[in-house]
């Protein structure tokens, strides 16, 4: 799973098989939902909203696209909508061409979301922090859809939504000692493939495997990041030594973490 996102403050230059993206941000779309002017860094949630990298045009631009799909096809008012696709923040590569919230946006509406990293609760209570050791940005594949309200109660609000889903897979290795998906993670030539329209169902499939990289680093942060409205770099510090690649077993809490607290309580 992948239900938390960090990223930079100020996303650094992308090079990606020897060449630099050059990445202008997309001006918001007439009537997009208000919620997506708020800037998210830490702790990033389903229904906050993330910067998102897509091609147009054969340029890479950039977009803040609400965590968590709602297809166009959906029905309702925004509130109802909201409710309706709660968890649909992930796509399982398994999947994905099969569930009528994917199938059409995994042909033609593919995106990366990059990442400074994310989280993981191996027992659902107790935090680790995922990153590169070197601090450098991870891209997550994902797919995206753009969503329009027709209930006249959204028009102040924005009644476009335009919303992504990170795809997962079997874990890597490391990724297996704390949880049995992970994030689909792209790098170089596979990456910017990722972007490109005209794949088949069979060239998307030769992206779904599990990434293995001696430059994963995980480690325990405090369950302050259990809660969603905390947006601070304390969800990130680190309170314990980093997890080492070696080994197979997965990671047990050396303590107790206290009571379970909700993932996605507001």
């Amino acid at each position: 799973m992948c239900g938390r996102l960090n990223q930079f403050a100020k996303l650094r230059g992308l090079s990606l098989a020897g060449k630099k993206l050059r990445i202008e941000r997309r001006k918001p779309k007439k009537d997009e939902d208000r919620k997506s002017e708020t800037e998210t860094v830490n702790n990033i949630c389903p229904t906050d909203y993330a910067d998102v990298l897509t091609m147009q045009g054969g340029s890479v631009e950039m977009e803040r696209m609400r965590f968590g799909l709602v297809p166009s096809w959906a029905k309702g008012s925004k509130k109802e909508v909201a409710k309706k696709f709660g968890h649909t923040f992930n796509a399982r590569c398994e999947s994905i061409f099969d569930l009528a919230s994917y199938r059409r946006p995994v042909l033609s509406q593919r995106c990366l979301v990059p990442v400074r990293g994310w989280h993981e609760w191996p027992d659902r209570t107790t935090p680790y922090f995922i990153h590169r050791k070197d601090d450098e940005p991870v891209l997550l594949a994902a797919v995206w859809d753009v969503w329009k309200s027709t209930c006249p109660e959204d028009f102040e609000s924005g009644r476009i939504i335009t919303s992504m889903s990170v795809v997962t897979t079997p874990p890597g290795r490391y990724m297996a000692k704390f949880h049995d998906r992970s994030p689909l993670i792209l790098e170089e030539e596979a990456a910017l493939s990722w972007l490109q329209l005209g794949l088949k169902p069979d060239d998307l499939r030769s992206f779904f495997s599990p990434y293995e990289s001696e430059l994963l680093e995980a480690y325990r942060v405090s369950t302050t990041a259990n809660q969603a409205r905390n947006k601070s770099d304390e969800t990130l510090r680190p309170i314990a030594p980093p997890v080492p690649q070696a080994g197979d077993e997965p990671v047990k809490a050396d303590e107790d973490p206290g009571p379970q607290l909700l993932l996605f309580s507001a």
